[in-house]
């Protein structure tokens, strides 16, 4: 369940993520809020078009098909690859399904398909869709035999991948519409490139990487999920580190953050009066941030640094954003989730970058859990 990403967010996630994104005119305020809700949203749903090859789905799922006005989605991705965003808010894309899929999703406790939907568009005891799912319409003829370009499918990969990493959820997130209304049968196509078990196994290997990550690269391997150490019945747990002082953040310009309280252990144990705290260790941990000074069209972002202790290039963990305030002036609180490793010749530092205007950090503490490698 999550607060769906503003417009500027989805747009960043996605390009991010690698992918062209197309702003169609107009694309922000096309909704159909006025007919309910939208959010909270639990995944993203994946489409087919059911046009020829001659004509740009663009227009239609912006403006909407007979009697069922648009938008019909929230983005195309077009058979070059390219996602056009025609939408944002409640869109007429998913209708009624099952709500035992929907509580599979929310989950995302079942296997390689949700359990088999036997709710369909009018049935008794079915859910409606619409507010709760982001929405893909791809382009295809939808008859099975159309073939679907490779940089079209890695584009619906990448665009599934990109809202799963910013909303917080793993690939059992994306459904097709197939897999949601006993009616439907997208998205279909040959030899199974479009299966959505096969789909998710991509989306889940994308998210293991950073967002700019290229299939058929060597990427750093990912880092492991912290687990505790056989024979240990409790993992020693990380000192608080605080800094309470104002600290101006200049757009642009990287931050090291430098610790100036270690309450819980005893001098230097962990990184009182430095920016590092730890070393040699699998860790999970919790980082609270208090700041002022960007509005709603400005962010920061936030990663884990891995300095060696030797001197030499830092190795950059994967990067948060997080957004600010429509007005620039109230404070904004926010906890972020670390996961990861540092090695026993490197040490563990925090980096905060703002991206919009000059920014204040006000606070910021970090707690959590080590295991030693």
């Amino acid at each position: 369940m999550a607060t769906p990403l503003t417009a500027d967010q989805l747009v960043r996630a996605l390009r991010a993520e690698g992918l062209t994104v197309i702003e169609v005119p107009g694309w922000r305020q096309n909704n159909r809020n006025h007919k309910g809700d939208w959010g909270p949203l639990h995944g993203v749903m994946l489409h087919h078009t059911v046009t020829p090859k001659t004509m740009s789905a663009v227009s239609m799922c912006f403006n909407g098909s007979g009697d069922l006005p648009g938008p019909l989605c929230h983005g195309v991705i077009r058979r070059d690859g390219t996602v056009h965003l025609v939408g944002y808010g409640r869109a007429n894309h998913a209708g009624s399904g099952d709500p035992a899929v929907l509580q599979a999703v929310i989950k995302e406790n079942y296997g390689s398909r949700p359990p088999a939907t036997r709710h369909h568009q009018g049935s008794k005891g079915a859910v409606d869709g619409n507010p709760h799912f982001w929405g893909f319409e791809c382009e295809n003829e939808g008859d099975g035999v159309d073939p679907w370009p490779a940089v079209q499918v890695e584009a619906m990969v990448r665009a599934s991948a990109a809202l799963c990493r910013a909303q917080g959820w793993t690939e059992k997130s994306t459904i097709g519409h197939l897999e949601w209304s006993d009616w439907k049968s997208d998205p279909k196509g040959p030899d199974n490139v479009v299966s959505m078990p096969s789909l998710r196994t991509r989306i889940a290997t994308r998210l293991t990487h950073p967002a700019n990550w290229t299939p058929g690269t060597t990427p750093k391997p990912p880092a492991p999920k912290p687990t505790t150490p056989a024979g240990d019945t409790m993992p020693p747990r990380l000192t608080w580190l605080t800094r309470a002082e104002d600290l101006t953040l200049i757009p642009g310009s990287p931050l090291t953050l430098y610790w100036t309280s270690e309450p819980s252990d005893g001098p230097g144990q962990h990184g009182d009066g430095g920016s590092t705290f730890l070393q040699g260790a699998l860790y999970t941990i919790e980082l609270d941030l208090e700041f002022s000074g960007l509005d709603g069209n400005e962010y920061l972002s936030v990663r884990t640094l891995n300095l060696p202790a030797a001197g030499g290039t830092p190795v950059p963990g994967g990067s948060v954003e997080v957004d600010g305030r429509g007005d620039g002036t109230s404070l904004v609180k926010r906890t972020l989730t670390l996961t990861g490793r540092v090695t026993a010749d490197s040490r563990l530092a925090i980096e905060v970058t703002t991206q919009g205007a000059t920014a204040t950090l006000e606070y910021a503490r970090v707690q959590g859990l080590s295991w030693a490698l």
